[in-house]
């Protein structure tokens, strides 16, 4: 197998993510940028968060000349993450990430780290009745968008070759970035969805990401218990990307869509907030060829901040 097939079955799908959202409930993924459970929503806050995310690629040429061959590539991310208010309606989101990636597999192993792309996000509340005393229904939208950076490397090689790109640390690409969110709250339980589209352009090697589309929705319930406040939620996340592109060629074994089961609990105490997310895949369809299968496995997040 050529040692850029087993990369190329690996999609960027899932982004760091910060979410927003109004009465500390669930918050926007933003075409591979997960936010999860933001603390606190009327309070600025800066964090770490630790995500990781796991695929599986097999191939089988159905030859007695060429064996089986697999790949088991592990994504995982530190960033630094902050939100601050500019304004009562306006807030911004910074992510610098810093990646871990493995790829083992039976043609190529390799270990990469360094700086990801930087995003920066702003959002604008649109609707915002959670602190009214006479709606039984609180309702909140926000909507916005931002721009990730080309700060991550996108050249590095293995063996004089160039890596492939779904490997690199970065896109080298500008890529823009849109999100709603609405949540709707009665007393201790509400329900969030979100939804975000991911904008790729072309980078310096005249590649380019599919476009990226995410939508997810999940059930939460708020209960305080002492000096803590706990906020245990459930849903269900989907995500679809389109085929990458190097020149006008459409590239095999990228692309593709998948529903994951999500649940996680937010934990709240003073000024600081601990946060655990899960993501188990139900369905997939990743595009492949007739000899190639791809499979999305498990994803966590695990986030703590401090909100002033």
């Amino acid at each position: 197998m050529k040692k850029p097939f087993i990369t190329s079955l690996i999609l960027l799908l899932l982004l760091a993510s910060t979410n927003t959202h109004a009465c500390d409930v669930c918050g926007c993924s933003l075409g591979g940028n997960y936010f999860g459970i933001l603390p606190q929503f009327n309070k600025n806050f800066v964090g770490l968060r630790w995500s990781q995310a796991k695929f599986y690629a097999h191939m089988n040429h159905d030859s007695q000349y060429l064996g089986e061959e697999y790949s088991n590539d592990t994504y995982n991310k530190v960033e630094l993450w902050g939100r601050f208010y500019v304004s009562k309606r306006i807030q911004v989101f910074a992510f610098v990430p810093y990646s871990f990636n493995n790829m083992n597999g039976t043609e190529q192993k390799i270990k990469t780290h360094g700086l990801g792309d930087i995003t920066l996000l702003s959002n604008i509340m649109l609707l915002n009745t959670g602190e009214s005393k006479t709606s039984k229904f609180k309702h909140t939208l926000m909507a916005g968008g931002g721009i990730k950076l080309p700060t991550g490397k996108n050249n590095l090689e293995d063996g004089g070759l160039l890596v492939n790109p779904n490997f690199q640390l970065g896109t080298g690409s500008v890529d823009f970035l849109l999100s709603t969110v609405y949540t709707i709250r009665y007393q201790k339980v509400g329900f969030n969805t979100e939804a975000g589209y991911k904008i790729n352009t072309r980078n310096n090697n005249d590649y380019r990401f599919g476009n990226q589309f995410n939508l997810s929705g999940q059930f939460f319930y708020w209960q305080n218990v002492k000096a803590f406040s706990f906020l245990p939620n459930a849903g269900l996340h989907y995500e679809t990307a389109q085929k990458h592109k190097a020149g006008n060629i459409e590239q095999p074994n990228t692309g593709g869509s998948a529903v994951l089961f999500t649940t996680g609990i937010e934990t709240y105490s003073k000024n600081f907030s601990l946060g655990v997310n899960y993501k188990h895949p139900l369905v997939q369809n990743y595009n492949s060829d007739a000899v190639s299968s791809i499979e999305s496995r498990q994803r966590w997040i695990v986030s703590l901040t401090y909100n002033f």
